[in-house]
């Protein structure tokens, strides 16, 4: 007896709608970075907007873990988790030694 798999029938939209909503983000995150190489005294807008770029495929994971665990998908959520965990002990690490 085989279960019927988990599947989550508004992935796809969601996905497409998160794909626009991460482009148009760095159309603009593009347009600050280049605001704060031109500005004098404005390298902190750059700094900030590397930032922002940094956080978005952390942030996917975080909206992917929330969403396997409304369809109880437990091992993809749990393997987004262990991903996050492994990305902290990288910085962690760093201020360790």
């Amino acid at each position: 007896m085989t279960s019927s798999p988990r599947v989550d029938p508004t992935q796809a939209s969601a996905e497409e709608r998160i794909g626009v909503l991460v482009s148009r983000s760095l159309i603009v995150v593009a347009v600050l970075a280049l605001i704060g190489l031109v500005v004098p005294g404005a390298s902190w807008v750059a700094g900030v907007s590397v930032g922002f770029v940094t956080a978005i495929p952390v942030l996917r994971v975080v909206w992917l873990i929330f969403r396997w665990l409304r369809i109880r998908d437990m091992r993809y959520a749990w393997a987004g988790v262990i991903l996050l965990a492994l990305i902290a002990v990288g910085p962690a690490l760093a201020l360790l030694s």
